[in-house]
């Protein structure tokens, strides 16, 4: 095969970007449903056994050429913009109109989905620490395991998960060219690793969700054992098991799902107000049947399909992507950047 070109690797990143959150809408749409149906419990545990992963590698990836200078700047001052934004919309949101249980409404306490805005931000600041050490991917796996004996809450300020993923986004980031190659030679054992989480997981097994999520310290997930990082050890295995299979899938040539892959971010950002509005106004309580159910889950993929829309981004790109060049110049000014 040779090696594979950079637009070929650009690509396949973009498409894996769409089907990841394709998933993410989908674990997210069927989220309330879980507890009355083990088919759905067992698929939420699938995606999550790769998805997060998987977008921290997407997210790693498109970061190769992160260097803290103007352009890099300007990433961080958009992604931090992006998070005081939605976690302002979303908590006001939660507050007259969701009003979920056990939210705590605070900047140091992202809301739901927006830990990935604030993790996002954190990984492209540890990369600079990290791309020049001897081992780097040991010494984040170490630290992956070690963040889960925090004695306080690991969803403050999403330390756990940015340390927990945190290997996975150096991974995406040290992506070799010839990826094409590799994917492709370990498309079998991949599949058949891939099948076996899967039967794992729909003949019964179950894996308590706190694990899969990463945000958790061992405390909070029941296990204050001094040896509890053998357990997120395990964890790795099995989510590098699920992604690889994953990642065996993804399409490499262009298509369709190319262009909408590069409008995720407003997938992402977007569809859980549409899904938390379903659920406050007690939609999913009529949701029973096994039908009404896979009909939600068309559902879903119908708002993957609408927020990926160009007119989306059309609109809402001024939004999420103003103009604060007064805030970069600040920045940039405080640490010497011409």
């Amino acid at each position: 095969m040779g090696k594979a070109s950079a637009p070929s690797l650009h690509t396949y990143a973009l498409n894996m970007k769409f089907l990841l959150i394709v998933f993410v809408v989908t674990a997210n749409t069927i989220e309330p449903m879980i507890d009355r149906s083990s088919p759905l419990f067992a698929l939420y545990e699938t995606i999550y056994s790769f998805h997060i992963p998987m977008f921290a590698l997407a997210m790693g990836y498109f970061a190769k050429s992160f260097r803290l200078d103007r352009p890099g700047i300007d990433g961080l001052c958009t992604i931090a913009y992006q998070y005081v934004l939605f976690q302002t919309l979303y908590s006001l949101a939660d507050i007259v109109f969701f009003q979920a249980k056990g939210v705590i409404h605070s900047f140091f306490m992202p809301y739901s989905l927006l830990w990935f805005l604030l993790s996002h931000f954190c990984w492209r600041l540890l990369l600079r620490a990290f791309v020049h050490m001897r081992h780097p991917l040991i010494v984040s796996l170490l630290l992956g395991i070690a963040v889960g004996y925090l004695p306080w809450p690991g969803a403050w300020l999403s330390v756990s998960r940015t340390l927990v993923y945190f290997p996975f986004f150096l991974a995406g980031y040290f992506l070799p060219q010839h990826w094409e190659t590799i994917v492709k030679r370990l498309r079998m054992p991949a599949v058949l690793l891939g099948v076996g989480v899967i039967c794992f997981f729909w003949l019964g097994g179950r894996i308590d969700p706190r694990w899969l999520y990463g945000s958790f310290t061992y405390a909070e997930a029941g296990h204050p054992e001094w040896y509890a990082g053998i357990y997120r050890l395990g964890m790795y295995g099995i989510q590098a098991a699920a992604s690889l299979a994953f990642l065996s899938l993804v399409p490499w040539a262009a298509g369709r799902i190319t262009d909408w892959g590069k409008r995720t971010g407003y997938v992402f950002l977007l569809h859980a107000f549409i899904l938390k509005s379903l659920l406050a106004a007690g939609i999913y309580v009529y949701l029973q049947t096994p039908w009404s159910q896979g009909l939600a889950i068309i559902a879903g993929f119908g708002i993957v399909w609408l927020l990926s829309q160009p007119w989306v981004e059309a609109h809402a790109k001024r939004w999420f992507e103003p103009d604060i060049t007064f805030v970069k110049r600040l920045v940039l000014k405080s640490h010497g950047t011409p």
